[in-house]
């Protein structure tokens, strides 16, 4: 009976405090907590998406497609959400990261924006999305060089002082950064850490931090990614609430560990007579994994997704159509 009371009042606080439903308020209030990533699975592990206030870290090889992932983040906060993405990318130019968005979001592959091979169709696809794109909340600061943690705390007051409000912050990626001036290397990430996480709490941020993994685990037969294999495995653990790994079997495929392609993949994208070439975005959609870690020393778990890294998409995996290899 008296729960029962309690439970009466709490309903009716909330409603007065939102003029809704428990549903309604419980949905407000992850909103105001969380950042969702536009993978269903994703979010599941994180407990509603990428946490507000706190720094998170996406880590995978050189050539996973890590840094797709990332944008692939705050293109869905930014476009779906309509909430403020800001992405420093030390990686990619202005230019890059603006055919990777289009190229995700009309599902023209990157080649073809690259190459000017769209037909009309895809010409006024991409025109519409581009329109859409330039309406959404997302800044892209490419071409920087080699920022430092200074440079992204000015940029982002840049855009406080307009009255913008960023909610997810993509920092792509650590080892490019310039460190402080400081007694050595690995004191000038710590101090990067901590200061991306001061700004995530301050600010009221999801800030993601990209990050590199080292050879290690190419000598394991399995060649998945341990959170230990991180570049800056000592500094990260101890201060990222979150890290997550991305693994693509196919990228350990023989053929593109010898980079060299002698026929086309797929013709109607990659043109024969541009053959036989080395170097190419991988044209299919693949199996790819994501392991989770929230915390130190928490278990990890993970979860199957799809990766069309020719398009710079990301998707939720059918569970009922799990492909092998993964």
């Amino acid at each position: 009976m008296v729960s029962n009371h309690a439970r009466k009042l709490a309903n009716a606080r909330v409603q007065r405090a939102g003029g809704g439903s428990r549903r309604e308020a419980a949905a407000r209030l992850s909103a105001a907590t969380f950042i969702p990533t536009g993978l269903t699975g994703l979010d599941r592990l994180l407990g509603g998406g990428l946490r507000r206030r706190e720094l998170a870290v996406l880590a995978a090889r050189t050539g996973m497609g890590k840094s797709m992932l990332g944008l692939a983040f705050a293109r869905h906060a930014a476009i779906r959400l309509r909430r403020m993405a800001l992405v420093v990318s030390l990686e990619m130019s202005h230019v890059e990261l603006t055919h990777r968005i289009l190229a995700a979001e009309s599902g023209v592959p990157t080649e073809k924006l690259l190459r000017a091979r769209c037909d009309d169709t895809e010409l006024a696809t991409v025109a519409h999305t581009a329109l859409a794109v330039q309406s959404a909340p997302l800044y892209i600061g490419g071409d920087m060089a080699s920022p430092g943690l200074a440079e992204i705390q000015a940029l982002h007051a840049r855009y406080e002082r307009t009255g913008a409000k960023p909610d997810i912050l993509v920092v792509d990626y650590l080892g490019l950064m310039n460190t402080p001036h400081t007694t050595s290397r690995e004191r000038g990430v710590e101090v990067i850490l901590d200061g991306l996480s001061h700004l995530a709490e301050e600010k009221n941020l999801a800030v993601v931090l990209v990050e590199q993994l080292d050879q290690a685990l190419l000598e394991r037969e399995d060649r998945r990614p341990r959170v230990t294999d991180m570049v800056h495995a000592e500094q990260i653990m101890p201060r990222a609430k979150t890290v997550m790994l991305f693994h693509r079997p196919a990228y350990f495929a023989p053929q593109h560990r010898e980079g060299r392609y002698d026929r086309s993949p797929d013709p109607g994208l990659y043109p024969e007579h541009l053959f036989p070439r080395f170097g190419l975005p991988e044209p299919t959609r693949q199996p790819a994994q994501i392991s989770v870690s929230r915390h130190r020393g928490s278990r990890s778990k993970a979860v199957k997704v799809v990766a069309d890294l020719s398009r710079s998409q990301f998707s939720d995996l059918p569970v009922d159509k799990a492909p092998a290899g993964c």
